[in-house]
């Protein structure tokens, strides 16, 4: 059974980088399932799933924002792992993690999206993923942007060209038992091998996947809405870098959980602005 309160919250993340906003809506006790705990993932557990009571809050956002139906990349409604075929785009999403034995993570490889208890504001399904066990660089659910092959080439990621959008935004929230800290990222040609700019057995300066990002704030069992600018992300200083992403060969979004963690994220309506 559902309890249902209604609340009314507006938050503004410093720096100007990074913009969340929750709106009016409903707050339902939601059932959501545990983390890490599913035999779905590499490692599954017998345990008992925990169960996720903590209240959500239901946001809408501005009904009288400008409507761009080319500016859509997901909005899981379809419950496949391929994002919305608009603008030129046919990637897919896929959640992995480090080497670590024992590491758990749900759903693994082609990541499909899970119903949302309850619904939110129309939305009926999100991207979630699950996990723990991770200990050195950690674990990630990704999106890319176009998939295909060159001249003949073996099939793998390509560029996207953006550089028409400003940013991206989404909706995101945790569950009760998951870490805070989560890294926005996007990966361009500076970061990405199949650009061959960058050397993935490189060392410093020169190595791939030192992606543009920020860590999102605020996060929490709330549904907010983050409108993230390229302008506002940067790099962590260990690979080939850059002034800017180069939004013109954008390649994956990247969500990304620190070693150790134990984490239990949702994404939904994901889109450029």
């Amino acid at each position: 059974m559902k309890t249902h309160t209604h609340t009314c919250s507006l938050a503004f993340l410093v720096p100007s980088a990074l913009l969340a906003a929750a709106g009016c809506g409903s707050t339902s006790v939601a059932p959501d399932g545990g983390v890490g705990t599913g035999s779905g993932g590499s490692g599954g557990s017998d345990a008992a799933p925990t169960v996720d009571r903590t209240p959500v809050t239901m946001s809408c956002g501005d009904p009288n924002a400008p409507i761009d139906p080319t500016a859509a990349l997901d909005d899981m409604e379809d419950d496949n792992f391929t994002i919305l075929m608009i603008g030129g785009r046919n990637g897919s999403w896929w959640a992995g993690g480090d080497a670590t034995p024992g590491g758990q993570i749900v759903p693994m490889g082609d990541a499909t999206p899970e119903a949302i208890p309850g619904g939110r504001c129309g939305s009926h399904y999100a991207q979630r993923v699950t996990g723990q066990g991770f200990n050195d660089w950690g674990s990630l659910i990704s999106m890319s942007f176009k998939y295909g092959s060159v001249d003949g080439s073996a099939p793998g990621l390509l560029p996207y060209d953006a550089h028409i959008r400003t940013g991206i935004t989404f909706w995101a929230r945790i569950g009760d038992t998951s870490t805070n800290r989560v890294r926005f990222s996007l990966s361009d040609k500076h970061a990405r091998p199949e650009a061959g700019l960058c050397d993935p057995n490189g060392g410093i300066g020169t190595q791939c996947y030192d992606n543009f990002g920020v860590q999102l704030t605020q996060l929490d069992t709330t549904w907010r809405q983050y409108r993230i600018p390229f302008g506002g992300l940067t790099q962590r200083n260990f690979g080939l870098q850059a002034p800017e992403v180069d939004a013109t060969t954008l390649y994956t979004v990247e969500f990304a959980f620190d070693g150790g963690a134990i984490f239990d994220f949702w994404v939904d309506d994901i889109s450029f602005y």
